[in-house]
């Protein structure tokens, strides 16, 4: 499964790219994650639960960031396993300057497996696709916070 797109922030690069570094911020954007841990340099872990369809469940997952290339890209390695399966993928980051805004732009290959790939490759990427806008949105409103209080 690919997932490409962009996303525009009202806001400077280096903001951005500080909120993609923040484990605290990065938990509050993704749905179904409460904790995210850093246990070695740019690399984080925690629970995510997930539900896709019928298959419902927690999963342990992890993120590891290298290359990077502040304050404009970093190439990214997810993993997830747990009993509805696994999730495993890789992708880039990239952030480039638009005015006073920042373009985010993102391209993910990530393979799925176990029960939560049964209910169907269509019903995945779709759902996959509402993850991504959800926590994106989120990430944009915790960036406009970071921003007011600064």
């Amino acid at each position: 499964m690919k997932l490409e797109g962009e996303y525009t922030f009202e806001a400077p690069r280096q903001v951005v790219w500080e909120a993609l570094l923040d484990p605290e911020t990065v938990a509050n954007t993704i749905p179904g994650c409460d904790e995210l841990i850093e246990t070695s340099p740019n690399r984080f872990e925690g629970p995510i639960r997930v539900g896709v369809g019928p298959v419902q469940g927690r999963f342990e997952g992890s993120f590891t960031v290298s290359d990077l290339n502040p304050p404009e890209s970093y190439h990214l390695q997810i993993a997830g396993k747990g009993p509805g399966g696994f999730l495993e993928g890789e992708g880039d980051i990239r952030l480039t300057e638009s005015g006073e805004s920042t373009v985010m732009h993102y391209a993910v290959d990530a393979q799925v497996g176990g029960p939560i790939a049964a209910v169907g490759q269509r019903l995945l990427e779709s759902a996959a696709r509402v993850v991504v806008r959800q926590g994106l949105e989120r990430l944009d409103k915790l960036i406009q916070e970071r921003k007011q209080s600064s």
